[in-house]
C-alpha cells in the first residue's frame, strides 16, 4: 500500500502533512506528485474532492524548497476557492516557512498592496485581480516560473479564457500544470496552445451517489417550507446544506428558519467577500449548522461532515445537481441528499436529463423516515480526518451575469512589453536574490515597477 512516506519529497513537508492527519495519498496525489516533482508538466482530469490541492501543493512546495523553482502562481476561478487553496497550502508549508498569499477581487487594492510588498513564494489569485496587478505594475509576472490552472473547466465556463491566455502570456512559465474535471472542448484548445509537452494523469471518474442516499420530497406550494423545517429538525445538530435557486429566496428561507430558532446562515452573490468568508467559517466550525446557499456553493467549498444536502429548489442541469449532492458522502463517508419535487411534476425525463435513475428515490420522502441521529450509519464525528481537496465553487462573478466575467471588455492582444525586463527591477519582486527580497523595505512603494 502506498503512503506518503513512500513518495519522495522533503521531510519538512511530510512532517506537516502528518500533523494534518493524512497518511495515505489519494489516487491523484499518488500519480501527480512524483511527475510534478520531476519537472514534468501535468495535465490532470480528476473529480471534486479527489485531493488535487494536496497534489500540486506538495509538489510545488518541494520544488521551491529544493531550489528548482523560484515561486508558483495558482490561478483559481473564484474568491472562495483561492482562499481555500491558500489555507491548504499554508498548512502544507507549516514547516518550510514559505509565504503563501491570496489576491482576489471584492476587496480593497490597499489590502493587496500590503501583500505585494512582501516576499511571495506561492500566490493564489483569481484571473481578473491578477491582471490588474500585472497591468498596473504592482506585481512582476517574471518572479513566477510555475503556474497551476486549478479548476480550468470552471474558469472557462465563467468566461475567463481570455484572462487566462493573457496571464500566461505575461508570465511565460517554465512549468504549467492544469487540473480540470474535463479535458475536452475549450480546455483541450487551451492545453494545445500553452502546454505542448505534458504528461496526462487520468483519475477514474467519480461515481456520484455511490455513498449518497438520494430521496425525493414531494410538496405543494403551501407546505414546502414546513417540509423543509421537518427535515432540518430530523438533522438535529448535524450540518445541513440547503440549495435555493435565487439570492432572494436564499434570504427568505434563512429568515424564516432563524425566526423558528434554527442556527442558519446564508452565502450568495450579493454578500460581501467578508460576509461570505464569515458565513463559511461559522458553518465549518459548527457555530451554525445550516447553510442556505445558491449554487455559488455547489462546487469547491471544502466543508467536512456535511451529512445532509437539501435541494429546496431543483438544479437546472445534471452537472449542477451532481456537484450539489457531492457536498455530502465525500471520500467514502455516507451522506443523504433530498430533492424537493412538486407533486404535480410527473416528468421523469427531467430526472433522466440529470443522469438520475428516477426509481432509486424512495417513493415517499419524510414518510419513510431517515435515522439521522448520531447513531445512524450516515453520521460521522466532527473530528475525523479531512482529505486534500482542490475544492470547487459555482460562481457567476458574484453579482455579474454569466459570461460577463470581469476582464472581457479588455483588449486581449499580446501584452505590451512595457517593462524593461533587461534592466534591474526594484522592489521585492524584482531580480534581486531571495535573501535581499526578504528584507523589509523602507520605501513604501518599492513594490511598484520602476523604469
Amino acid at each position: 500500500m502506498v503512503n506518503f512516506e513512500n513518495i519522495g519529497f522533503d521531510p519538512k513537508i511530510k512532517k506537516a502533512i502528518k500533523e494534518m492527519g493524512y497518511r495515505q495519498p489519494t489516487e491523484v496525489q499518488e500519480k501527480a506528485i512524483p511527475l510534478m516533482i520531476s519537472g514534468k508538466n501535468v495535465v490532470c482530469r480528476s473529480f471534486t474532492g479527489s485531493g488535487k490541492t494536496g497534489a500540486f501543493g506538495i509538489a510545488i512546495s518541494d520544488r521551491i524548497l529544493g531550489g528548482e523553482s523560484k515561486a508558483a502562481l495558482i490561478v483559481c476561478p473564484t474568491r472562495e476557492l483561492a482562499v481555500q487553496v491558500k489555507e491548504e497550502l499554508e498548512m502544507i508549508n507549516k514547516k518550510t516557512g514559505f509565504s503563501v498569499y491570496a489576491v482576489y477581487g471584492g476587496r480593497k487594492m490597499s489590502e493587496d498592496d500590503k501583500i505585494l510588498r512582501k516576499r511571495i513564494d506561492i500566490l493564489c489569485a483569481t484571473p481578473g485581480r491578477l491582471l490588474d496587478h500585472f497591468e498596473n505594475r504592482r506585481l512582476n509576472p517574471k518572479i513566477f516560473d510555475t503556474v497551476v490552472l486549478d479548476e480550468a473547466d470552471r474558469m472557462l465556463d465563467m468566461g475567463f479564457i481570455r484572462d487566462i491566455k493573457h496571464v500566461l502570456a505575461f508570465v511565460r512559465p517554465k512549468n504549467t500544470h492544469l487540473f480540470s474535471a474535463t479535458l475536452t472542448g475549450d480546455v483541450a484548445k487551451l492545453i494545445d496552445l500553452y502546454i505542448p509537452k505534458f504528461t496526462e494523469v487520468m483519475v477514474e471518474e467519480e461515481i456520484v451517489g455511490k455513498n449518497i442516499l438520494q430521496k425525493k420530497q414531494p410538496f405543494s406550494r403551501n407546505e414546502k417550507f414546513s417540509l423543509l423545517r421537518q427535515w432540518v429538525e430530523k438533522a438535529g445538530n448535524q450540518r445541513v446544506l440547503v440549495f435555493v435557486a435565487t439570492k432572494r429566496g436564499c434570504d427568505f428561507v434563512n429568515d424564516r428558519l432563524k425566526k423558528e430558532g434554527f442556527k442558519s446562515i446564508t452565502i450568495h452573490g450579493d454578500k460581501s467577500q467578508n460576509a461570505r468568508e464569515y458565513a463559511l467559517k461559522r458553518f465549518k466550525e459548527g457555530k451554525k449548522n445550516i447553510l442556505i446557499a445558491t449554487d455559488v456553493a455547489a462546487r469547491g467549498l471544502q466543508v467536512d461532515n456535511v451529512e445532509f444536502v437539501i435541494n429546496y429548489d431543483r438544479a437546472g442541469d445534471a452537472d449542477t445537481h451532481k456537484h450539489r449532492i457531492g457536498r455530502t458522502g465525500r471520500m467514502g463517508d455516507k451522506g443523504l441528499a433530498i430533492t424537493f419535487i412538486p407533486r404535480e411534476d410527473r416528468d421523469k425525463n427531467f430526472w433522466k436529463d440529470l443522469g438520475i435513475n428516477y426509481k432509486q428515490f424512495f417513493k415517499n420522502g419524510l414518510r419513510q423516515g431517515y435515522g439521522a441521529g448520531r447513531g445512524s450509519g450516515f453520521s460521522r464525528g466532527r473530528g475525523q480526518s479531512r482529505s486534500f481537496s482542490g475544492g470547487r465553487s459555482r460562481n457567476q462573478g458574484f453579482g455579474q451575469k454569466s459570461g460577463s466575467a470581469r476582464g472581457q471588455a479588455r483588449s486581449f492582444s499580446k501584452p505590451r512589453e512595457r517593462y524593461s525586463y533587461g534592466s534591474r527591477l526594484l522592489g521585492p519582486h524584482g531580480d534581486a536574490s531571495r535573501k535581499k527580497r526578504s528584507r523589509k523595505s523602507s520605501d513604501p512603494v518599492d513594490y511598484v515597477y520602476r523604469n
